[in-house]
């Protein structure tokens, strides 16, 4: 059995929270024990071995980097550049769980009736965890050469927003919906502008 997670932050785990994902959760938990930088230390939720026991060997991973304006009170990045650069560490990160074995970037219908044949029955033990490219909150999608650069990169899905205002929405708890700029994007993803 197959089974696909539609959601992960995967990167941020790592390069935000400095987790090694490669570990088991109930390691990482270890060593976070005691920590007080974030408040969910030692609380981790996820990590690619017991995805791999659990028989989740398909995913839809994350990039996210909200920018912030400085009227925004949440957290996130001081700039749409400095967004752009967060989502490009992070996809450096995927790149190098590819070349470790450990997961397997999926871009397009081929790939994924390979991955999925991999993992019908039987998996090997260290099998690639399948995943597809998903940005969470566009913000860091400064221009429409960036929206395509990202394609090229493998992503394959996104979201225009995350929590609070952003650049493209409104997301949760803020209120308003999908604005002019949000608007020019899906025209551009859409091929129709």
């Amino acid at each position: 059995m197959l089974i696909f997670d539609a959601h992960l932050d995967l990167s941020m785990n790592a390069l935000e929270w400095n987790r090694d994902i490669t570990q088991p959760v109930a390691e990482i938990r270890r060593r976070e024990t005691g920590r007080t930088d974030k408040v969910d230390r030692a609380k981790g939720t996820v990590a690619l071995p017991d995805m791999r026991r659990g028989q989740v060997g398909l995913c839809v991973a994350t990039q996210i980097a909200r920018y912030v304006k400085t009227s925004n009170p949440l957290p996130g990045w001081q700039s749409p550049e400095i967004a752009w650069a967060q989502t490009q560490g992070q996809l450096a990160w995927y790149r190098a769980m590819e070349e470790a074995g450990q997961m397997k970037q999926i871009v397009d219908a081929a790939g994924l009736d390979k991955h999925v044949a991999l993992w019908k029955n039987h998996p090997p033990a260290d099998a690639p965890v399948g995943y597809i490219l998903s940005l969470e909150g566009a913000d860091s999608i400064r221009t429409p050469k960036h929206l395509e650069r990202a394609y090229e990169q493998g992503l394959r899905a996104l979201g225009p927003a995350h929590y609070g205002p952003g650049t493209y929405a409104f997301g949760t708890h803020s209120s308003g919906g999908l604005g002019a700029k949000g608007r020019e994007l899906l025209k551009e993803m859409s091929g129709s502008a």
